[in-house]
């Protein structure tokens, strides 16, 4: 009995085992397979070339596989090819060319002579079907063929032809310059899945825990690929979903993106640029302290998971994370140097030539959760939002947007994940903060208080999506601000001596009152970003920031900024039930450089405490009573922090001392330097 005979009802191959696991797990996409069975359906598309781009893991070949079994259905030849498979060659590319046609014709039945030449393989194209898709995976990979098989190839196929292509960039060159071959390809960018996706992948991949979905939801941003192998590792649904430990998973990823590099050198390059939230040529160069080439800079701005930013350029923010977090855990001792000279070089920058990027960065990499969690996310960088100054000519739409507002009021909440350090945090304001906030500020505030300062975040196409009030105080707007909620607090409960430090010419202000911000849709964290960002100039404008909130993280970031809360400040605007501070940071004259130092001194004391406590195995009490020591605490003052006793703090240091191999605390102090060194 032939082996085969009856397999077609009783066994399923392989191959439509896996074409049937492919379509039961494929989930979203759904613009991009409508895009593409019109283009099969279009008798003369506008259109020819299709080219699909985008990071490696972002599903650019399930998205292809799912293409295949779509034309497949309509008897459509689907020549799937992938460049990594042939020699970058047009021999090589036209031999697998051939390859590939056996399964949809029978050699035999077309005629063509040998295939070493040019004009004989594309006779042997040009006999099939009435309609016919090439695709070619990994187009990058055909860099030196490109125009080759631009000129060569695309221009003397029949009408009958459509090409598809993929890989991790935009095409460029001549697919764009030229405006015939810019008329003819249509240039699609693969993101990654929404929520609604991510949910679906996770269902059918059995994980329905809604602690743990927001979980990877948070950790993967929706990217494909690390949602597949968040599944298939030995993260499950069943425990913590710490990924910086997952050495495994990170180790996978980072080979995947990383394949572009196409040396050690570029990858040492990489590792650094991760560090950054954004970066340029000069600021690498001096980190590294050594010139780095045009053609060097060139090449790692060039891989797929670089995009331009407002300033300079930025590694993916899911590919960044992870890049680094592998670096902190491969190379803690390079991962806290390079980390070290990054916040000094910026704390040098903002001393000398201040930028609202500079101040932003310095911040960004003294590394709060928090702050990075809520401020920096790439949706920051995000070029298709822009602020837009209030004036006459655009106040119809400041009306029209508090007017949204007050339509659609609701409970705000916006969740914010660090990755990583694995925590997450909550925005959180209810809809009686909303609603109470709404009858204290609208357009006659702004109106009142005059338009500078004020702008509303607008995107790319005009549609407004947030709004920032920023009072400038002078002598125009003191007694203003002396008469509203909020504000009125702290300026009523200042001496004439105190005011007449706020009464100055309208062009000079002595200080912001940063009054409101708000969004269009209450979740859109990236709105928030954005607007939350746009505040770091204030920090550097030489004056007093004051602000008045009743909202948890807005007073915890306050804190972190330094902000002290004002006696006698505190008001009942937002209700008789819910008293609000009001905030100060006082950056006037000279006292910029003494607070970025406040920063800095917290920083080096953090990495010195690392140091000590790995090389002295200390206890958490003999960590504490360290911690103390560096700040020059005397043993009583020791004691009274701890609250315990002095004998219990002199038996710890007796111990320490012998775990440092000192006798003294002057000599435990030179030994520390000694390490710190």
């Amino acid at each position: 009995m032939n082996i085969h005979e009856g397999s077609s009802t009783s066994f399923k191959g392989i191959n439509e085992i896996i074409q049937e696991v492919e379509d039961a797990y494929f989930v979203g996409r759904n613009e991009e397979l409508k895009f593409f069975c019109d283009f099969l359906t279009a008798q003369n598309p506008k259109q020819r070339i299709i080219h699909f781009y985008g990071s490696a893991g972002i599903g650019k070949t399930f998205l292809l596989n799912k293409f295949a079994r779509i034309a497949e259905a309509q008897h459509i030849p689907f020549l799937h090819l992938d460049a990594r498979d042939f020699p970058n060659t047009a021999e090589g590319l036209f031999s697998h060319f051939q390859a590939s046609l056996t399964t949809f014709i029978a050699t035999h039945e077309l005629d063509y002579s040998p295939p070493t030449e040019v004009e004989s393989s594309l006779q042997i194209l040009n006999q099939l079907g009435e309609k016919i898709i090439i695709v070619i995976d990994s187009f990058e990979q055909l860099s030196t063929l490109d125009r080759w098989y631009r000129e060569t190839l695309l221009r003397y196929l029949r009408p009958n032809f459509y090409i598809i292509l993929a890989g991790r960039k935009p095409l460029t060159g001549e697919w764009v310059e030229s405006p015939a071959w810019r008329k003819i390809t249509k240039q699609i960018q693969l993101n990654p899945f929404t929520y609604d996706d991510t949910l679906l992948f996770l269902t059918k991949n059995e994980i329905t825990e809604s602690s743990d979905i927001q979980a990877i939801w948070k950790y993967t941003s929706g990217n494909p690929l690390l949602l597949s192998l968040a599944t298939m590792s030995n993260i499950s649904s069943k425990v913590s979903l710490k990924y910086e430990s997952d050495s495994e998973l990170l180790g996978a990823l980072t080979k995947r993106w990383l394949s572009e590099a196409t040396n050690e050198r570029i990858i040492s390059l990489i590792e650094v640029a991760a560090l950054f939230h954004q970066f340029d040529q000069q600021v690498i160069s001096t980190i590294l302290q050594e010139e780095i080439s045009n053609k060097k800079f060139n090449e790692l701005i060039s891989l797929s998971f670089v995009h331009k930013a407002k300033k300079g350029w930025s590694i993916q923010e899911l590919i960044r994370d992870t890049i680094r977090i592998e670096l902190k855990h491969k190379n803690p001792e390079r991962y806290e140097t390079l980390t070290n000279k990054i916040i000094q070089y910026y704390y040098h920058r903002v001393l000398n030539y201040p930028t609202k990027e500079d101040i932003a960065s310095f911040f960004y990499h003294i590394g709060d959760d928090v702050i990075q969690s809520v401020f920096f996310q790439d949706t920051a960088l995000d070029t298709s939002m822009y602020l837009e100054p209030i004036g006459e000519y655009n106040f119809e739409e400041v009306e029209s947007f508090f007017k949204y507002i007050k339509e659609n009021i609701s409970e705000s909440i916006t969740n914010y994940y660090n990755r990583t350090t694995n925590l997450s945090f909550q925005f959180d304001a209810s809809i009686e903060h909303n609603k109470q906030e709404l009858k204290l500020i609208g357009p006659e505030y702004i109106k009142k208080m005059g338009y500078d300062g004020s702008n509303l975040l607008k995107r790319i196409n005009g549609e407004v999506i947030g709004i920032s009030i920023v009072v400038p105080i002078h002598k125009e707007t003191l007694p203003l601000l002396e008469n509203e909620p909020v504000s009125r607090a702290y300026f009523k409960s200042l001496t004439e001596a105190e005011k007449s430090y706020y009464n100055v010419p309208v062009e000079k202000p002595a200080g912001y009152f940063i009054r409101y911000q708000n969004y269009k849709y209450p979740s859109d964290s990236a709105a928030r970003a954005h607007l939350l960002y746009s505040l770091f100039p204030l920090i550097f404008s030489k004056g007093r920031l004051i602000i008045s909130t009743p909202l948890k993280l807005f007073q915890d970031l306050l804190y972190k900024f330094g902000f002290q809360t004002v006696p006698k400040a505190v008001h009942y605007d937002y209700g008789e039930h819910n008293p609000t501070p009001t905030f100060l940071l006082d950056v006037s004259g000279p006292r910029l450089a003494p607070y970025l130092n406040q920063f800095l001194k917290e920083y080096k004391q953090k990495n010195e405490l690392d140091v000590i406590i790995e090389e002295f195995s200390l206890t958490k009490r003999e960590q504490e009573i360290v911690k103390l020591l560096l700040e020059e605490k005397t043993i009583l003052d020791i004691a009274k922090e701890l609250y315990i006793a002095e004998i219990t703090v002199k038996k710890a240091l007796s111990r320490i001392y012998q775990k440092a191999n000192v006798k003294n605390r002057i000599q435990l102090t030179k030994r520390i330097m000694q390490l710190l060194k």
